[in-house]
């Protein structure tokens, strides 16, 4: 990983920000790298190291919320999951998610925007 993301995560490790995740959104994560199309990227050995990472240095939540927002239902468990792990925001790459742009005080932001916005905090 460079650049950006791993810039994120390094803040993230240094508990600058912290990530809210839950078993549903990395069960996505999960099955989303194993399509053909990504797996030439990244070896299952490495998706399952990077995933071992996140669960080290993730505040989990499990969800209770169940609202339909988005109109793929793997958005709404990114949802349901900020929601209720009362995240500020959430940090995505997918344009459904980004073009919200908020819901119920949670801002959408790119990995750039939220590396600058952390920056900011410091």
């Amino acid at each position: 990983m460079l650049g950006k993301p791993r810039e994120l995560l390094s803040m993230i490790s240094r508990r600058e920000a912290a990530l809210v995740l839950s078993k549903e959104i990395l069960n996505e994560f999960m099955t989303v790298t194993r399509r053909k199309k990504l797996a030439e990227y990244a070896t299952k050995e490495q998706v399952e190291r990077f995933v071992e990472g996140l669960e080290k240095i993730a505040e989990f939540v499990e969800p209770e919320s169940h609202l339909k927002v988005a109109d793929d239902s793997e958005d709404d468990i990114v949802i349901n999951t900020a929601i209720d792990g009362e995240a500020d925001f959430i940090v995505s790459g997918d344009h459904h998610l980004l073009s919200l742009r908020e819901f119920r005080g949670i801002t959408m932001l790119s990995v750039d925007e939220a590396v600058r916005r952390l920056k900011k905090r410091r």
